[in-house]
């Protein structure tokens, strides 16, 4: 690809990111509306409903903190192998688990080490995510997931989480 074509692709990125964020910041009650029926029909838990607005529910424990994230039951049962195996190597070392689903919550809640906490994974919209990053301040992150939300992934690779 020559330098016309590469910075042509670039600002092509760069218009889509500023569109997909002004959409999903002036989508604000649209989203609302969506966390409400969704809370409704028992897909969100209304205790916890805030998390998607990335408002924490619990605190951050002292020290470096890894962020896992997989969006449902099947992608976050298989990370806790791999979530033993980091906490047994990493003895000072803390796991954030994110995930989307109501069950997969739950299974969390069931199954996580110590040292490993479950939050639900804020929804795309900037400020949420910018509010979620801004407490939960990850090393890094691992997501494991089919879909990647482009304020997320933008966000935290603006703030040079690997």
């Amino acid at each position: 690809m020559n330098v016309n074509a590469t910075t042509m692709a670039s600002r092509k990125s760069t218009f889509a990111a500023r569109l997909y964020r002004t959409l999903t910041t002036a989508g604000l009650p649209l989203v609302e509306l969506l966390l409400q029926q969704r809370t409704m029909r028992g897909k969100e838990e209304s205790a916890r409903v805030d998390e998607r607005r990335g408002v924490p529910s619990i605190e951050r424990p002292r020290g470096p903190l890894v962020w896992i994230h997989a969006a449902s039951i099947g992608e976050a049962q298989s990370v806790l192998v791999l979530i033993e195996r980091i906490l047994r190597t990493s003895p000072d070392l803390n796991i954030l688990m994110t995930t989307g689903t109501v069950t997969s919550a739950q299974m969390m809640g069931q199954r996580l080490p110590g040292r490993a906490i479950h939050q639900y994974v804020p929804v795309d919209r900037i400020g949420w995510v910018r509010s979620f990053l801004d407490y939960w301040k990850p090393g890094a992150a691992l997501w494991v997931e089919s879909e990647l939300w482009p304020n997320l992934v933008l966000e935290s690779k603006r703030r040079g989480i690997p």
